[in-house]
């Protein structure tokens, strides 16, 4: 039976069904209806298809009506989204239709300019320097990206190893940390614990509607929820308390915690025994740090740390603390790599693994080559070393390989739906990079600062006008989805894994690309355990035995499948085998505090920026302004609606300021989705400044993180 979920139910075997539900997990996804697309006016269809303003890829539901978008709404019983939508969600269909659409190929004029061009054409002579550089052509990728399979084979097939994804600047040390000590992605079921620690959740603002009933449902069971945070936005303001932590410090905010535990004997000394190593090492290193040394440290009351310490020892195991995804701790801090090895570590401590209410080890079925033995298509796979070095615990940096790039290691770069000019650290050196690279090609929707750049603008089809890969998605029974279309490309627009089958044959690859997308889903479908259907119909399905219930042995992916409390994979990257304390590189002082950084819940990069709907939002809300402390404004003589000057060792940009309590003294923020100098983004052109001209590109060592929120800054009241 395939493992559909529809309006009708969640097709799975009751037992397991039934435990499933009593955990608090949605079971539903709305259906399709299956008329084919149509432009007949009297023809209303729906299609049930995921959003793509974030990673989350909620469920939604398109209604068309001859042939263009009616009607969206959230998927009802969606098992991440509950039905509901966000603010960006709902705001993001508007670029499928924007004038600012790139709709025809495009070629650089030499004048500043481009001219329309024919796809035969472009694609020609694209081809004609991809196949004249050898592996020396490099490919950069939104970390988002569904049609990452299409993007890496079509490398392969051009031999070169330089497949990268923007991941350094989002997610590298929380993807490094999940990896090593646990060998798979974790979920937290929030909804049923007793005791939260919410660690750094304004690092990406983004709350998912759902979660908001899940942190209530925390409330009405005599929970409680504790945000440690220099910033209080996003999820934050769903708990009970928020502690301005330093930036930076959350590190010594878990290790005075764990050493007290330690020194007390409040750990789950059943759980570390049979499912951990290592500990009596990691033990006695703990010793060293107390509450007291913590609250020091993060600048908080002693009591806090010990609140914290109380509540999840009085919890345990139905308690967690929980690592959000975001800037803060998946690429901030030099020290953001330990700070999520403790959070691991502290919920492994308490014994909160695969409990009601903890830190659940998701079963998401891995997949090789070898699902495609009977699909008609062969492997392919490139040679030599790729020209970014990666780290031991991570991914190359994307930073690293475009200055790499630039140096001639790479005669061609193609930039797919990410936008380095707008979206990197150090503006300047990312244009000076851009500059070095001989031939550029940039596949995208609209004309960004790096499609600007480019030779060529190849014009990709929006997210509601494609079909996409089969992903899998981690959950407490973990989900396949696919992106379903529901409207027509936009004017010559195509798809992007269409894109790079064309390329593949212009560059005399045909016979790498001699198969259908549906030939591709229908391996992973198999794979997986579901059919191709199914997801045609419901956009989601759930993976046969890829379900955790409260109680089940954690199925840790680590080549000892027990979780490393001293851990050699750390120690041959250069890190300490055990979790260690080390200041940040910064250290912020009444002169010039610490520069932070994180997405808003309306924006994802400046991938959003341009959607009308969502930048009228932001100019209404003045969503442009960098946050300071009352305490940090007064010492520059700012008030609230004033414009300063903010100045790194890397560049000066001017913005409002608002005043606010609701961050920490030593702290200022800067959102990082403005200062668009693109005109042809016209809704957003021109608002706001841009974070990234005063961060410096810095990567950490292990993981290849950007390290972000490394940067001191001074401040100038403007006209003062």
């Amino acid at each position: 039976m395939d493992s559909m979920m529809t309006r009708r139910g969640f097709l799975a075997a009751g037992a397991s069904c039934a435990a499933l539900a009593a955990i608090g997990t949605s079971t539903g996804c709305s259906s399709s209806q299956t008329e084919p697309l149509s432009s007949d006016a009297s023809v209303t269809y729906t299609k049930a298809t995921l959003c793509a303003g974030c990673a989350n890829k909620c469920g939604i539901e398109a209604w068309v009506r001859g042939g263009k978008l009616w009607r969206f709404m959230g998927a009802e019983g969606h098992p991440h989204s509950g039905g509901y939508m966000c603010g960006r969600g709902q705001g993001l269909p508007s670029l499928t239709t924007s004038e600012d659409r790139v709709t025809e190929p495009m070629k650089a004029d030499g004048k500043g300019g481009f001219t329309k061009v024919s796809w035969d054409d472009a694609l020609s002579d694209i081809a004609s320097h991809i196949t004249g550089a050898g592996n020396k052509v490099a490919l950069f990728q939104d970390g988002r990206a569904t049609d990452a399979w299409y993007a890496k084979r079509f490398m392969a097939s051009v031999g070169s190893p330089n497949y990268y994804d923007d991941s350094a600047l989002t997610n590298a040390n929380i993807d490094a940390a999940y990896k090593t000590l646990l060998g798979t992605t974790p979920v937290f079921d929030t909804a049923n614990a007793e005791y939260i620690v919410l660690l750094d959740a304004s690092g990406d603002e983004t709350v998912r509607p759902v979660e908001v009933k899940e942190f209530q449902k925390v409330r009405e069971n005599g929970g409680y929820v504790m945000a440690v945070d220099p910033r209080n936005a996003g999820a934050d303001m769903l708990a009970d308390e928020w502690v301005a932590v330093r930036p930076g410090y959350e590190l010594a905010f878990l290790l005075g915690i764990m050493g007290d535990i330690v020194k007390k004997g409040d750990f789950d000394a059943s759980f570390v025994e049979q499912y951990g190593e290592g500990f009596e090492e990691f033990h006695a290193a703990m010793l060293q740090y107390s509450p007291e040394w913590a609250a020091e440290k993060c600048g908080v009351s002693l009591d806090t740390i010990y609140s914290a310490e109380r509540g999840l020892v009085k919890a345990a195991p139905h308690c967690h603390v929980d690592v959000r995804p975001g800037a803060l701790l998946g690429c901030g801090y030099a020290t953001s790599l330990e700070t999520v090895r403790c959070a691991v570590l502290l919920n492994a401590m308490l014994g909160a693994v695969n409990q009601t209410g903890g830190m659940f080890l998701a079963k998401v079925p891995s997949v090789d080559e070898g699902v495609f033995e009977s699909a008609p298509f062969t492997k392919v796979s490139a040679s030599g070393d790729g020209i970014a070095k990666a780290g031991e615990l991570g991914n190359a940096s994307c930073q690293d390989a475009l200055g790499a790039a630039a140096k001639g290691a790479a005669d061609v770069a193609l930039f797919v739906e990410c936008d380095p000019a707008a979206d990197w650290a150090d503006s300047a050196k990312v244009e000076e990079n851009l500059s070095g690279i001989g031939f550029k090609v940039v596949i995208d929707s609209v004309l960004t600062e790096t499609a600007q750049k480019a030779d060529y603008v190849l014009p990709a089809a929006t997210y509601l006008e494609v079909e996409s890969v089969v992903a899998p998605v981690a959950a407490e029974w973990s989900v396949a989805e696919k992106r379903n279309q529901a409207v027509a490309p936009a004017g010559e627009a195509r798809a992007v894994y269409q894109i790079f089958t064309d390329l593949a044959k212009a560059c005399g690859k045909g016979d790498d690309f001699a198969f259908e997308l549906d030939d591709v889903n229908n391996a992973f479908c198999k794979a997986y355990g579901i059919t191709l259907d199914g997801l045609n119909d419901t956009a989601c399905c759930a993976i046969p035995g890829a379900s955790v219930l409260a109680g089940d042995a954690p199925a840790i992916g680590t080549d000892s499948g027990k979780i490393p409390f001293a851990s050699d994979a750390f120690e041959k990257a250069g890190l300490a085998r055990v979790p260690q304390y080390a200041d940040p590189t910064v250290a912020p002082n009444d002169h010039m505090p610490r520069l932070i950084t994180g997405a808003q819940s309306m924006q994802t990069r400046t991938y959003t920026a341009d959607a009308d709907k969502i930048a009228a939002l932001a100019k209404d809300s003045g969503a442009e302004r960098a946050w300071l402390n009352p305490q940090t404004a007064a010492n520059f003589g700012i008030a609230d609606g004033d414009e300063a000057e903010f100045s790194t060792s890397t560049g000066k940009i001017r913005m409002k300021v608002r005043v606010t309590s609701l961050i920490n003294p030593e702290a200022v923020y800067v959102p990082p989705h403005y200062g668009i100098e693109s005109k042809e983004m016209a809704q957003a052109a021109g608002y706001g400044a841009s974070v990234w001209d005063i961060v410096p590109r810095a990567s950490d060592a292990a993981t290849g993180a950007g390290m972000v929120c490394e940067v001191p800054v001074e401040i100038r009241k403007v006209g003062a």
